[in-house]
């Protein structure tokens, strides 16, 4: 008898071969940045030239990471609003359709459903914390289900407060973090609520990450919070409390893996112009902090506080917006590794073969050895700041979203004749 795991697995096959998707082993895409680990690494082969950046042209800047169906990329776009499903070897979008409000939510898929989330960052001027639907968030807030294959509307179910942060896929349940200071959770069916999660606090861009046990961990702010949540019985688990804290947790997306949980936030000094940021890990079960690093000093950070953590090989790597490093520490212990001067980094990294990837806000793309924190290679895509969600590694493709309206990929060949000092702009697009 197949065990459930497996009859799953058959289930996705399948309805990755409907969608013509049997040349890749990737079936789906239910998370940010497709794992609890922040992680983006998959083996789909994009099918692109290998020996210049192809620059694919959205309508607006892009701050979501793409991603990937099948050999395709599903894009939206910030203020815009616009969902695309795009042909990276053409440059076309297959299809397109409109969310009702900004998007910074990555377009999550399970079969032939995608899921996104939509609303925008700001409060009502007669907002009050004491009122009962004081949210983040004005006009149309929610969450969008759309057909795999042609962009048609499958469902929508209105939110109070943003879902900017990117809903998670649970079987055949949706849950979405929002600015209304809960989780929703949805029939990815037919989008009827199934559960409501109240949190107490409002989720800025804290992108929930579902663990193999299915633990949930997002951030909140006002209070500042760290939840898990068990998606068996959408129960809080535990919550760890920030008292002190000035931001950052209800901006940064979890990264979760063998047992421990890792976020940061930013804290107030005695002078009053310099802030610390620091990272903190959890037990994921029961909630016990087993550690804290310092991620150094710096000025004030314009929007998303973040410095967004990924786990691999054991280690945590996380840039700092703050003080404008990128740094590397044991999962277990805490113990940093090294620390690299990058400039403002917002966006999880990519850890894969021994290399680093990062993007900056200044549209800067690093490699950095995994081993050392050796700058190797540095290339610049465009004028503007590369997306808050950070790069996934598709086949040997990097693909960089930007905020000028642009997606890049970057082939890994192409990236490594850059120099650590070079200044590049990339090629047009094919």
């Amino acid at each position: 008898m197949p065990t459930h795991a497996a009859t799953n697995r058959l289930g996705l096959l399948i309805a990755a071969m409907a969608l013509g998707l049997a040349s890749t082993a990737h079936a789906d895409w239910r998370q940010y940045r497709d794992g609890a680990d922040r992680n983006a690494v998959v083996s789909t082969d994009l099918g692109v030239p290998d020996d210049r950046v192809t620059r694919l042209d959205t309508p607006e800047g892009v701050r979501a990471t793409p991603t990937v169906i099948g050999r395709d990329l599903l894009v939206g776009n910030n203020n815009t609003g616009t969902l695309q499903r795009i042909d990276p070897r053409s440059g076309k979008p297959r299809w397109q359709t409109q969310a009702p409000n900004w998007v910074h939510s990555e377009m999550v898929w399970s079969g032939d459903t995608v899921v996104v989330g939509y609303g925008n960052r700001y409060f009502t001027s007669d907002a009050d914390p004491k009122v009962t639907n004081y949210a983040r968030g004005t006009g149309e807030s929610g969450v969008l289900a759309l057909d795999a294959r042609t962009g048609a509307q499958r469902w929508q179910f209105r939110t109070l407060g943003e879902v900017m942060p990117t809903p998670a896929i649970v079987g055949h349940r949706v849950y979405a973090a929002t600015g209304g200071r809960a989780i929703q959770v949805l029939s990815l069916t037919d989008g009827h609520q199934v559960g409501l999660i109240r949190l107490g606090s409002f989720v800025s861009m804290s992108s929930p990450a579902v663990d193999d046990a299915g633990r949930l961990f997002a951030g909140g702010g006002d209070p500042y919070r760290l939840f898990c949540i068990d998606t068996h019985d959408n129960r809080i688990a535990w919550i760890a409390d920030f008292p002190d804290m000035l931001g950052g947790v209800d901006d940064v997306p979890p990264a979760v893996a063998e047992g421990v949980v890792v976020t940061s936030g930013v804290y107030t000094t005695a002078d009053k112009h310099v802030f610390d940021h620091r990272l903190f890990a959890y037990d994921a079960a029961s909630g016990k902090l087993l550690w804290q690093a310092d991620l150094g000093t710096g000025g004030p950070v314009k929007n998303n506080r973040s410095g967004a953590p990924t786990i691999a090989n054991g280690e945590v790597v996380v840039g700092s917006p703050t003080s404008k490093q990128l740094a590397a520490f044991d999962l277990k212990t805490g113990h940093k590794r090294w620390s690299l001067d990058t400039g403002a980094i917002k966006a999880p990294p990519v850890i894969h073969d021994g290399r680093v990837y990062a993007t900056t806000t200044k549209a800067q793309l690093l490699v950095v050895d995994a081993a050392s924190g050796r700058l190797l290679h540095q290339l610049r895509l465009g004028d503007q700041p590369l997306a808050p969600a950070g790069p996934v590694l598709a086949g040997r493709d990097l693909i960089v979203p930007s905020q000028d309206h642009h997606v890049y990929i970057v082939p890994l060949a192409y990236l490594e004749q850059a120099r650590p000092t070079a200044d590049d702009t990339t090629a047009a697009a094919p």
